[in-house]
């Protein structure tokens, strides 16, 4: 099974040390005597639960009609690495959910179209699948993955119902005609562009937009020839063609950043007019009149356009969203007579305005159904409390208080990329658009007035990552947007909102890690830009900046071929601390010299590294989320000890003097107040048989020869391991096999505490009766029967089905 902890670290029991660790010194010399053992574990996880429990989201959606032209609305709403998208249909005339699957795989799509010849729904996932559903169908088809290595990024359907596509990171066109069921591949259609970022389609031609560079071009259909449409010169650094709409012989073109709409006459190719800074995003189709089409604005709401005179005019509409796609729908109803407007939002929402009684509906998200968000950022506030951020994020961050354990939804907050502290004033970095944050934690939570409006950062920076509080100033470091290399190091002034930025301090890469000490400002970096270009620099750098002067001092390297260096902190010496892929490395600000770098972990490349962490705790040790897993750092041997393994990412010291830190989107502690989880730790070789009759035995990094056998009462945690033999537990406290594979039959009969089995494969018969704790069998290959019959509560999967040879009987038959 997939390997996650540490292959040379040292493993322990209680006691002592099981395993001795070779460390290969700077200079290349081997120090061949063992170490001394490390000291006992202190303290255990704790799962806190999902931070952001629930949220709806469907980045794209399209609309259509049934068999019985009742509208619909479409969506994909997102999953996370754990749980997979899941498709949804909402029927707009009753406002009910009428059919929802899980896919069999992807976790979310911008590509989402309906093809009125055929009637049926096309989507594509940004892991390269492609699907189909019509009305009525029980169950989504799959149409495979025509471009392994591609995204796909934009799906739209011609009037003869062939349906195109764009994807990422190869710019590609691609169709798939349903009446012969083939995928072509039309190429890279702007040279140089790596998103196939919006689409529009007539009976000759597709409008094809890209990013990173805001490109347009015109495919032929029958020719394949392809023609570049060149855009006014002033938006030559436009980073997006975002979306195209065809309507009323014009073609609408939304760019971004600006969100400027391009009016595009297609008799002559000439833009008639311009519309500044529309709110994003679709424009709709004419209406009965094909004189008028609709769209937002910031301050106006919905307006009228009128394809005669190029002015728009406000309808009195104002929903507080932005079009997701729009459809004039036919809702049956007197009250709505003629065609109404529909409109969807990306949170699962449908927005309904009838353009002669006035009147307005909305349907709400509340019936879809949606997954936990995953964890995009982490830090601790002034307050104590640990803050965290979600992945395009529309509830907003929570707020766990380690005083009374509970977790508060502050609404609002986007997606963090990162935070910091000033005062009482929690920090953060909002992206797209490189917006700036400052939450009064003494104050109650109001986006808007609390946190404050926001400042931004200038010259192309998107994602600001790292803060340090210098006093009057604020030092940010950030990633530039998409297609862009160099990063910046800039100066917020809260009290103004005045921003100074100094881009590409190092050349070409982006500045994610800070920390200050003695008045200077120590900063790593990515040798990545934004998404959508290939870094030029290969080795990522610590550099020293001076506040005062505004220059860079000194630059290093402080682990060769290393792709970004984070998790800066500075001990009671003065010694600067850091991590760089699996390296280790501490540098000198005295001598300005790397004086120790080390490989102590598995080689963990990231875009950014952002989910790396570091902390100094009170007990002297550091503590590292690195590499997929949680350790403790010995600062005087270098020993590191794996604490907990598995997708564990990001980590931050709360108030409380605990760490905290995620996997996918639940929050764990390290409570230091707990006693040690493992009682017994079996690691390497053991010939068995082996017999857990007490406490809690963990293999970790084994090969257990024989039966193990677990009694009333103790517990059994497997990870990594392979045991040659049957695992029997009789009414054990708790049973986790995670990572590992068991060859001959696993049983476990009236468990009292969890039964987990995840990620493994058991060669043999898998039988789980009379539990009465939480069981998980999840995205497990039994070579053999299962058997699941008298356990409360039933058994799940938690969205990742088993594959399973042999039958399946009882709670486990949809597993």
């Amino acid at each position: 099974m997939k390997r996650t902890g540490l292959r040379s670290a040292a493993l322990l029991t209680a006691g002592g040390l099981l395993a001795g660790l070779l460390v290969a010194t700077a200079g290349g010399a081997v120090n061949a005597a063992p170490p001394p053992a490390p000291a006992p574990i202190v303290g255990a996880e704790q799962d806190l639960g999902h931070a952001i429990n629930s949220r709806v989201l469907s980045q794209y959606q399209a609309q259509g009609v049934d068999q019985q032209g009742r509208p619909q609305a479409y969506w994909v709403t997102a999953g996370n690495s754990e749980v997979t998208a899941m498709f949804q249909v909402t029927d707009i005339r009753s406002g009910k959910v009428v059919f929802g699957q899980r896919l069999p795989s992807g976790t979310g799509s911008w590509a989402v179209t309906f093809a009125r010849p055929q009637g049926a729904v096309y989507f594509g996932m940004t892991n390269g699948a492609v699907y189909t559903w019509s009305p009525g169908d029980t169950s989504v088809t799959s149409l495979g993955v025509p471009y392994p290595d591609e995204q796909i990024w934009r799906m739209a359907a011609a009037p003869d119902g062939v349906v195109y596509g764009g994807t990422y990171p190869s710019g590609k066109l691609f169709s798939y005609d349903p009446a012969t069921k083939r995928f072509t591949d039309h190429g890279q259609i702007v040279p140089g562009e790596t998103y196939g970022q919006a689409l529009a389609i007539d009976d000759r031609y597709v409008y094809f937009g890209t990013k990173p560079n805001a490109k347009l071009a015109r495919f032929d259909r029958a020719t394949g020839e392809v023609r570049p449409i060149t855009l006014p010169a002033q938006y030559a650094d436009e980073e997006a063609v975002y979306d195209l709409t065809l309507a009323g012989g014009y073609l609408f073109i939304r760019l971004d950043h600006s969100s400027d709409l391009l009016v595009y006459r297609l008799s002559d190719g000439v833009v008639v007019n311009i519309v500044p800074a529309i709110s994003g995003r679709m424009v709709s189709e004419t209406d009965a009149t094909g004189r008028y089409v609709y769209f937002r604005m910031v301050a106006d709401g919905i307006v009228r356009y009128d394809l005669q005179t190029h002015t728009y005019t406000p309808v009195g509409w104002k929903p507080n969203a932005l079009p997701g796609s729009w459809e004039w729908v036919d809702l049956a109803d007197p009250a709505w007579p003629g065609p109404t407007l529909s409109m969807t939002y990306y949170y699962g929402r449908v927005y309904l305005w009838n353009p002669q009684t006035r009147l307005t509906r909305y349907i709400g998200e509340q019936d879809l159904e949606g997954a936990p968000n995953p964890i995009q950022a982490m830090g601790t506030g002034p307050d104590g409390s640990v803050y965290i951020g979600g992945f395009l994020s529309p509830p907003g961050m929570a707020r766990f208080d380690p005083a009374d354990d509970s977790m508060t939804l502050l609404s609002g907050a986007g997606q963090v990329e990162g935070f910091g502290t000033r005062g009482d004033h929690l920090l953060y970095g909002r992206y797209p658009d490189g917006n700036l944050l400052s939450y009064d934690t003494t104050r109650p939570w109001a986006y808007g007035s609390n946190p404050a409006p926001r400042a931004v950062l200038g010259d192309e920076q998107q994602r600001a990552q790292a803060f340090v509080d210098l006093g009057e100033t604020v030092a940010v470091g950030s990633i530039p947007r998409a297609g862009r290399l160099g990063g910046a190091l800039s100066f917020w002034t809260p009290s103004t909102g005045a921003v100074q930025t100094y881009r590409d301090i190092v050349p070409q890469q982006s500045v994610v890690s800070l920390v200050e000490h003695d008045g200077l400002l120590y900063g790593g970096t990515s040798v990545n830009g934004g998404y959508g270009i290939e870094p030029t620099a290969t080795e990522a750098e610590l550099f020293v900046f001076d506040p005062q002067t505004r220059q860079v001092v000194e630059r290093a390297v402080p682990a060769p071929g290393g792709s970004a260096v984070n998790a800066l902190v500075v001990d009671p010496a003065g010694t600067i601390w850091g991590l760089s892929d699996g390296t280790l490395f501490t540098f000198d600000p005295t001598t300005r010299t790397v004086t120790r770098s080390e490989r102590l972990f598995p080689n963990e490349t990231t875009m950014y590294g952002h989910e790396r962490g570091l902390v100094l705790a009170a007990d002297g040790f550091f503590y590292a989320s690195v590499s997929d897993s949680l350790w403790r750092i010995d600062p005087a041997t270098w020993n590191a000890v794996e604490l907990a393994a598995g997708r564990v990412a990001f980590l931050t010291k709360g108030g409380d003097g605990n760490l905290y830190y995620g996997r996918v989107s639940r929050l764990y502690r390290w409570n230091f107040a707990l006693p040690a989880v493992c009682s017994r730790v079996v690691s390497g070789s053991y010939a068995g048989p082996l017999e857990v009759t007490t406490g809690t035995t963990c293999l970790r990094d084994a090969t257990v020869s024989g039966q193990v056998s677990v009694g009333e009462g103790a517990a059994l945690v497997v990870r990594d391991s392979t045991v040659e033999g049957p695992v029997v537990a009789q009414r054990a406290a708790g049973v986790t096999v995670r990572d590992s594979s068991v060859v001959g039959p696993l049983s476990a009969t009236g468990t009292t505490g969890d039964f987990r089995l995840v990620d493994s494969s058991v060669a043999g018969p898998v039988t789980v009766v009379d539990g009465r704790g939480p069981s998980v069998l999840a995205g497990n290959v039994i070579e053999g029967p299962l058997r699941c019959t008298g356990n409360d509560p039933a058994p799940q999967d938690d969205g990742q089905p088993n594959e399973v040879t042999g039958p399946v009987q009882g709670e486990c038959a949809k597993l």
